[in-house]
């Protein structure tokens, strides 16, 4: 009976803390729903990143249980993050690097017709 009511507490709060984060991660879809809509210009790409890093962020601390996770699991994560930053970082100069050279296009031409082809019985 003890541990029940130990863990009660630490239920409720945690309880509590992802329906926090459940309603946040709604509102932030929402948010990004709604700057998608929005006539921002180029800000449209930041605000949406910024939206998905915090969501990704949320995600992380709290259902991948990062917040709880020791030292050599949290370097993993970090690793791999800075893994796809620099995948990001090569793609962009990748991208601002290359030349782009018009090629030739060859127009597509009407091939004669052939004659009797129609009228031969094969």
């Amino acid at each position: 009976m003890a541990d029940d009511r130990a863990a009660s507490p630490r239920f409720a709060r945690e309880r509590r803390t992802l329906a926090f984060a459940w309603v946040a991660l709604l509102l932030l879809m929402l948010t990004s729903l709604g700057s998608a809509y929005a006539k921002l210009g180029p800000w449209n790409m930041v605000a949406g990143l910024v939206i998905a890093g915090v969501k990704g962020g949320i995600v992380a601390w709290l259902f991948m249980r990062l917040r709880e996770a020791g030292a050599l699991i949290r370097l993993a994560a970090v690793a791999g993050l800075g893994a796809w930053c620099l995948l990001l970082v090569l793609s962009g100069v990748d991208y601002a690097t290359r030349t782009v050279t018009p090629t030739d296009v060859q127009r597509p031409q009407q091939l004669p017709p052939v004659h009797g082809a129609a009228s031969q019985p094969h």
